[in-house]
């Protein structure tokens, strides 16, 4: 993995930045961004990202921590 430099640290920003426009990469603060988690781990799912060798994998598994630490903020429902 390639370290970050003054060169590539804007890249990866805008990468990133990129990303969270579309991929809630980052904890889950509403039922919003949590909807929008869920259809895209499902999009990525269907992609090929269960295949832990897929390229998609290390996402889907990012996402699923931010989906599961939201939910278990969640009230239980009882």
């Amino acid at each position: 993995m390639e370290t970050l430099t003054a060169t590539t640290t804007p890249q990866a920003i805008n990468h990133y930045a990129a990303l969270c426009a579309t991929i809630p990469l980052y904890p889950i603060a509403d039922e919003h961004d949590y909807e929008t988690a869920v259809n895209v781990l499902n999009r990525l799912l269907d992609l090929g990202g269960a295949d832990e060798n897929h390229p998609l994998a290390r996402l889907v598994t990012a996402l699923g921590v931010f989906i599961e630490h939201y939910e278990q903020q969640l009230p239980d429902p009882q």
